[in-house]
């Protein structure tokens, strides 16, 4: 277990000055990103052409990459294509909503973060089960502001670092998710990533 509580640990460090993560959502976005003050970036769309001139931007940013492996085209929803982004492309992270994938990431090193889409008590359950199984350095509930509501439920059964995902679009839903207990949220919103650089120093 030690691996898994390092891996928290290390969310959390780089969380903690730095709440906001920013989302790119397609290339066109990476400029603006890289000029942020954030510690990590959610890299939630692109292929197998454009990932490595990203990622190496963002690391020469000095900056955590986490790569949502559910979404990248043109690499195999498989251990290879997870051995590929770790060995060859050289990120930092990985997020998905696949069990599966959060073993072989960890077995390569990688922080892992599981994404829990969270409609109903029942996926909230499931997303649960799946997290206990999993044992992901944290959780990205999605969308962010049921955190509020679902949070003594999490925490009665996990203790984990948890990021507040989608539909965090301005201070209100920010400020909700962080009163919840979150660690971070994860964000496309220029606003925010505007407030984080000019307020958290």
């Amino acid at each position: 277990m030690r691996k898994e509580h390092d891996g928290a640990r290390r969310m959390a460090y780089f969380l903690k000055r730095k709440p906001i993560i920013t989302s790119l959502m397609n290339e066109e976005e990476l400029q603006s990103v890289l000029a942020t003050s954030s510690s990590v970036v959610f890299i939630l769309k692109t292929d197998i052409f454009r990932i490595d001139a990203i990622v190496e931007g963002i690391r020469d940013a000095g900056k955590l990459s986490f790569v949502h492996f559910d979404l990248i085209d043109g690499i195999g929803k498989d251990k290879t294509g997870v051995a590929y982004l770790a060995e060859k492309v050289g990120i930092d992270g990985i997020v998905t909503t696949k069990n599966n994938i959060i073993a072989e990431a960890k077995k390569l090193g990688l922080l892992t973060v599981q994404r829990l889409f969270v409609f109903d008590s029942v996926s909230l359950e499931n997303g649960i089960k799946m997290t206990k199984a999993s044992e992901p350095d944290a959780i990205e509930v999605l969308p962010g502001m049921v955190c509020q509501r679902i949070m003594g439920r999490i925490r009665a059964e996990l203790d984990i670092p948890i990021i507040a995902g989608g539909l965090m679009v301005d201070m209100q839903d920010y400020e909700l998710a962080l009163k919840s207990g979150v660690i971070g949220i994860s964000t496309s919103s220029k606003e925010l990533w505007r407030w984080q650089d000019q307020h958290m120093g």
